[in-house]
């Protein structure tokens, strides 16, 4: 059913349209009269919009040109229609000018009027259909842009990045700008969701759903915050973590991540009946240090109960936070991928020297930080089921768990060894699994910007060797072999989408809309717009 307004000084004239025809028949109800202007605006700034409104053109106070002209100004979506007399047509005429959709002579007919309705109904129909699309496609653009935001965010805690400068792109395309300020102060949270004893029974099929309603309770809480990104890692659907702006000024700062946490515990166990372990990371600035922040959270987690948490505000911590740089991550990684384990023990003693006494908790946060460095070598090189890869994060679970600087590093030790001989029997075999491992990775990040002459240092390669390599193997160039995943899922978004161009190139990671298009037709033989055309056509 569709609203509408009625706006005219005689109250006589106002009865006789409303006694003209069966309103609800052409699918219209009057919600509303008035008597001049300004009544018309009290009410319109006061109520819900009808989508049509009937007015007079000559009133006192103000006449249906003032009416129209303000309404053009601040409801330009609203229809207008005018009633007019044959004497009118100079206002008839300054109507026009004014936007108005259409005009009835008085006075009204009621074969006039039922054909007006008939037309106004099609059309705010229509335009309903069309807002319904664009909400749609506002939805969808906004589902995929938190979808990339999550992907990204999981990246930038456990796995490299060769290239900060790309990173830093990536964020402003996926709206992440505040975070690219290297000033910027941040705290990683890390929430579990834990069933109670009992609470499933034998109906263990139904955790699939629990999780599913503990990710969107924590993504709804989170989003009643300023500042909260969440991301999720897809391997653990227990656990969700959040990357938190803090302001710097202390006690606000600290006010806020508390009302957070206490606010998350409180939701997840009044809508899902459900215990909760959380842990707080240590304050991190910039980029480079978000693994550090990550690794923090993860510690204090595998130290809270579903009765608190515990384990944050370490000064020793945050000391070895500023001591674990950039540079000695890289230096570290490059000793265990090339098999080095003179040169892993040096970096681990400098890290950690056994002449110090760490507390526990120091010690563990900087082990949990190893143990994730390892991860992303680890998934790196690992062929086939990633067993090695379930094995750290294993012990990552448990890191809280050990009570000796002994244990930990006997742990370390054999799990350094480990990824060395994977990471090795990857770079030393045939050709055919260090391209494979390239492969994947191409796979798993086609969306991000990738150069060969990037990968070949990645994975410590001549850029002419893997080029040729790539090619003997795959069968295709790296170029052809990442245009054609590329087009792939940019075919797929057209035919399953409506999502714009730029938004689709954006997502298959081609930064500009005019090289995606023509990169389109040249694979596909159609422009993306015939494409979706031939698509949807088949549908």
């Amino acid at each position: 059913m569709y609203s509408i307004m009625i706006v005219d000084d005689e109250a006589g004239v106002r009865n006789s349209i409303k006694a003209k025809i069966d309103w609800q028949a052409f699918g219209f109800q009057i919600v509303a009269e008035a008597s001049n202007g300004e009544e018309a605006l009290a009410f319109l700034k006061q109520n819900r919009l009808p989508e049509v409104l009937l007015t007079d053109i000559r009133m006192p106070q103000m006449d249906g040109i003032e009416l129209i002209n303000a309404c053009k100004q601040l409801y330009p979506l609203l229809k207008i229609v005018v009633l007019s007399g044959y004497s009118d047509y100079t206002y008839m005429q300054a109507a026009i000018q004014a936007g108005v959709r259409d005009y009835l002579l008085k006075p009204v007919g009621r074969r006039e009027l039922a054909a007006l309705l008939e037309k106004l109904a099609a059309e705010v129909a229509a335009q309903r259909t069309d807002k319904q699309l664009q909400h749609a496609e506002m939805r969808q653009r906004k589902e995929q842009l938190l979808a990339l935001q999550e992907q990204m965010l999981l990246r930038m805690v456990k796995e490299d990045f060769y290239s900060l400068l790309v990173i830093k792109e990536r964020l402003e395309q996926l709206q992440l700008s505040a975070l690219v300020d290297e000033q910027l102060l941040v705290r990683f949270i890390t929430v579990e969701m834990r069933v109670p004893t009992g609470r499933l029974g034998d109906e263990r099929g139904h955790l699939d759903l629990l999780h599913m309603a503990f990710q969107m309770l924590c993504r709804e809480t989170a989003s009643t915050f300023p500042g909260i990104f969440p991301f999720y890692d897809a391997s653990h659907p227990s656990m969700m973590h959040f990357l938190v702006q803090v302001h710097s000024n202390g006690v606000e700062g600290i006010d806020a991540m508390e009302r957070l946490v206490r606010q998350m515990k409180t939701n997840i166990y009044k809508y899902l009946k459900l215990d909760s372990v959380i842990g707080v990371g240590e304050a991190v600035n910039g980029i480079r240090q978000y693994k550090n922040g990550y690794s923090s959270s993860m510690l204090s987690w595998s130290r809270s109960t579903i009765h608190g948490t515990n384990g944050e505000g370490s000064l020793q911590v945050q000391n070895l936070i500023a001591a674990f740089s950039p540079e000695l991550e890289r230096q570290l990684v490059i000793s265990v991928e090339n098999g080095d384990h003179k040169a892993y023990s040096s970096l681990i003693e400098r890290i950690i020297p056994s002449s110090v006494e760490f507390p526990m908790y120091s010690f563990t946060f900087i082990a949990s930080r190893i143990l994730l460095l390892f991860h992303s070598i680890a998934k790196k090189y690992e062929a086939g089921e990633a067993v090695l890869q379930k094995r750290l994060w294993d012990c990552q679970m448990t890191i809280g768990d050990f009570h000796s600087r002994e244990q930990i590093l006997d742990q370390l030790e054999e799990l350094a060894r480990l990824v060395m001989i994977e990471a090795l029997k990857t770079r030393t075999s045939s050709g055919q699994s260090i391209v494979k491992a390239i492969q994947k990775y191409v796979d798993d990040n086609f969306s991000y910007e990738l150069a060969l002459a990037s990968l070949a240092s990645m994975f410590h390669l001549n850029e002419t060797y893997l080029s040729g390599l790539f090619k003997q193997h795959v069968g295709v160039t790296f170029s052809e072999y990442l245009t054609g995943l590329r087009m792939k899922k940019a075919g797929e978004l057209l035919a399953q989408s409506d999502l714009k161009l730029t938004d689709i190139a954006m997502l298959v990671g081609i930064s500009s809309s005019s090289y995606f298009s023509t990169s389109f037709k040249k694979y596909y033989g159609l422009s993306p717009k015939e494409y979706r055309e031939q698509n949807h056509s088949k549908a």
